[in-house]
This record gives C-alpha cells, structure tokens and sequence, in this order.
C-alpha cells in the first residue's frame, strides 16, 4: 500500500503508544518527515521498516513492543528488518501455541490471561524486565483502545494486567479517562 505522507502525528503517537520517549518519537518523526520531504508518496511497508529499524537502534524494548502489539491487535508477525507477514483471520500466534478466534486481535480477557501466561513463561527464559515492561504497556494500550470490547471485558483485561505488574512489584496502570466499550 502506498500512501501520502501526512502521517507525522499518526506516527508520533503510535511510537508513544508503544513506550518510545517522547525524544526518540520526535527524532523518528523527524527523519520520517525528512526521508519522505521530496516524494508524493511512501508504501507503508517502508515506513515500518523505517521506524523498527530505528526504534531498534535507539530503544530495542520499544521496537519488541510495537512487533509484540502488531501480533497481538493487528494480526502481523514481524521478521527481520520490518518485514510482516498477515496472520490469517481468526488465528491468533501466543508463543508457541496458535488459539482460533473469531475476529482480528484480541475479543476478550481470557485472551489477555493467555497472553500474560506467554510472558511469564518467556520471563522464565530470560526476557529482560525492560522487555516485559514494553510489552505490559503495548498490551494495556490495545486494550484501552481496543474497540470491539465490551468495557466489561476491558475493566477484566485491565485487572490481570495490573495483578501481573504488582506480582512483580511493579505500580498498576492508572485510567486517565473512563474507558469506552
């Protein structure tokens, strides 16, 4: 897919969403906007390259966040260098084990539970702390912005997160605003 670029604000967010500092979101953004400043257009494909490549020089457990949410909520599987391949529709990749759903990306909070199982377990084969704590907060963004779940299923999701956290010791996430179903 090739699209315009205007995406600077898109692409900002989406970076702080996934845990970047706001310095290395603005400096990505910048060379985005630099590397796109005499060109129409730009495929998305490249961009995303772009932008793992980068988060991973500059913030590795953030670049593992952005492909740790793209698996999770959009279905993608990152390999090298940014490439993705589309998970089929209704499978969904937890580690080592393939769990059929119905939709694209998580529908609910056992979900969540299996995923925060997967965690555990890579914890157990070393995944850095830094890691976990990237891929905690990737997941608690999905689910705040997850629109096909019921605010029930969200407040569900939300409670095993934050178990999660304090069972390491960690503070729970707090809402800023009330959550929307």
């Amino acid at each position: 897919m090739t699209t315009l670029w205007t995406h600077s604000d898109k692409l900002y967010k989406a970076l702080i969403n996934a845990g970047a500092s706001e310095e290395v979101a603005k400096q990505i953004v910048k060379e985005m906007d630099e590397r796109v400043k005499n060109r129409e257009k730009i495929s998305t494909d490249e961009i995303r390259r772009y932008v793992l490549t980068r988060l991973q020089q500059l913030e590795p457990e953030v670049a593992d966040a952005w492909q740790f949410y793209d698996r999770i909520f959009k279905g993608r599987i990152t390999f090298e260098n940014g490439k993705a391949i589309v998970v089929d529709k209704g499978r969904l990749y937890l580690g080592r084990k393939v769990k059929d759903f119905n939709g694209k990306g998580l529908e609910n909070s056992e979900q969540v539970k299996e995923i925060l199982d997967e965690i555990k377990e890579e914890m157990e084969y070393g995944l850095s702390p830094k890691v976990v704590n990237a891929r905690l907060y990737a997941l608690f963004m999905g689910v705040l912005h997850k629109k096909d779940m019921s605010e029930s299923e969200k407040e569900k999701a939300i409670k095993y997160i934050n178990e999660f956290r304090e069972s390491l010791g960690w503070k729970p996430y707090e809402l800023k605003y009330p959550l929307k179903g």
